[in-house]
């Protein structure tokens, strides 16, 4: 889990499952020969231990989460760069999350993470650590950001299946986790962000303790008012 009090480089950017849902982008298969092979170049050769808990920690938490299959496929979906590119798991959702860990968890371990757990507590609905408690006091302002998402691109579901999947994500699994799919909704569907959204997204994701590239990622997407 990202402790909001933690503040590492691996953070400046996206990071854990969203961040590697985005990295399947449409060339991705010209360096690699299957969706593990790019997996294992995206993980690189770098000793970051921390970012790759992080990525263990979210895969384990969707996994043994109780979203079902389809609310798993729409969040993995959203990540999916805008043309396309990252590997279909409907109908095998979490049979691809555990294809990850036998990828993941051998590099992390290789790396210094050597206290990795099998399973991982969700934040919600009853975390007890401190980012868990701090993760639940920003639930609310993750599902109030994820309604205010509209859509001006095609997506591959409707956006409103997408919703609900990520508010099912905030409020039964972790809302920082949730967060982060929730920005890669907003680029997928090119969702209308005015100014004060904007710096909701800012607050809540400096309050998740994000580095300063989480979210302006999606800046473009801001609206400014007509003179």
């Amino acid at each position: 889990m990202h402790d909001p009090a933690a503040q590492h480089e691996w953070i400046a950017f996206d990071f854990g499952v969203t961040a590697l849902g985005a990295s399947f982008h449409g060339d991705w298969m010209l360096g690699a020969g299957n969706e593990l092979e790019h997996i294992r170049t995206y993980l690189g050769p770098a000793p970051a231990s921390g970012r790759l808990s992080l990525l263990v920690e979210d895969v384990l938490r969707l996994r043994d989460s109780g979203l079902d299959g389809d609310e798993l496929n729409l969040l993995w979906r959203a990540t999916d760069p805008p043309l396309g590119g990252s590997p279909e798991i409907r109908g095998a959702e979490r049979a691809w999350l555990d294809r990850l860990l036998t990828v993941v968890l051998p590099v992390a371990r290789a790396r210094g993470a050597t206290a990795l757990p099998m399973s991982h507590p969700r934040c919600a609905p009853d975390g007890t650590s401190a980012a868990a408690t701090e993760h639940r006091r920003l639930t609310a302002e993750v599902v109030d950001l994820i309604g205010l998402l509209d859509q001006r691109a095609e997506g591959h579901y409707p956006l409103a299946r997408t919703r609900r999947a990520l508010v099912r994500c905030a409020e039964t699994v972790c809302s920082e986790l949730a967060f982060r799919f929730l920005l890669h909704t907003a680029n997928q569907f090119w969702s209308r962000l005015s100014p004060e959204t904007y710096g909701r997204l800012e607050y809540v994701s400096t309050a998740f303790g994000h580095g300063p590239h989480v979210v302006d990622a999606v800046e473009y997407l801001i609206e400014q008012p007509a003179e």
